[in-house]
């Protein structure tokens, strides 16, 4: 009966949005590890990783600027995790011309991810934030847009320019429908979390 429909999509009754939110982030307070970070599941023997702590965190900024109460602490910790991580991170970059182990020769996506992140957090990293930009051509355009992101939170104008030129490379346009997107080449890495089109797009329009 039309007349007598309820509509149960939770869409349609913010106060089953609020419950959800809130019980979303109970489970994630609740699976937050003793060293602050996240893994992959939550018991004995979980280790924190970097791309789901920064993934978690990111996702608790975004629910506390959207006025979702947050048990303090717990994003202090996760922050203060990946500001631990990245730290790591500079000296092993820093390693890699003096041929010490462990050592990589360039920052990352996942670098880019949790520069992002920190920057939210009001964490702006000059080490780190200069590796990125001089290893900039190695990055994925999704990591590309995420540390354009922090850029421009940061108002690191020049810079933000030059990556939304490299960006800018990847944009295909179709003038007869009027649409452009993003060909991020990535038919090497397309399954790894930096070669999503659509988060990679939705960055970019971000900027």
């Amino acid at each position: 009966d039309g007349a007598n429909w309820v509509p149960r999509n939770p869409v349609f009754d913010q106060a089953k949005v609020a419950a959800m939110v809130k019980a979303g982030v109970q489970r994630l307070t609740n699976m937050q590890l003793s060293d602050g970070g996240w893994g992959w599941f939550s018991g004995w023997g979980e280790q924190s990783y970097p791309h789901t702590t920064a993934y978690v965190v990111h996702g608790l900024q975004v629910a506390k600027a959207n006025g979702v109460a947050i048990v303090p602490g717990v994003l202090e910790r996760g922050i203060a995790w990946l500001e631990n991580h990245q730290a790591e991170q500079i000296a092993i970059i820093k390693r890699w011309d003096k041929g010490l182990s462990p050592r990589k020769q360039y920052a990352d996506n996942l670098d880019a991810f949790v520069f992002m992140v920190l920057v939210d957090a009001g964490k702006d990293n000059a080490d780190m934030r200069e590796f990125l930009y001089r290893d900039r051509g190695h990055l994925a355009v999704y990591g590309k847009a995420m540390y354009g992101m922090a850029l421009h939170k940061t108002g690191q104008k020049d810079k933000l320019d030059m990556v939304m030129r490299n960006i800018g490379q990847f944009v295909v346009r179709d003038r007869e429908n009027q649409t452009a997107y993003l060909n991020l080449g990535n038919g090497d890495y397309w399954w790894y979390w930096y070669g999503s089109e659509y988060e990679a797009q939705a960055y970019y329009l971000k900027l």
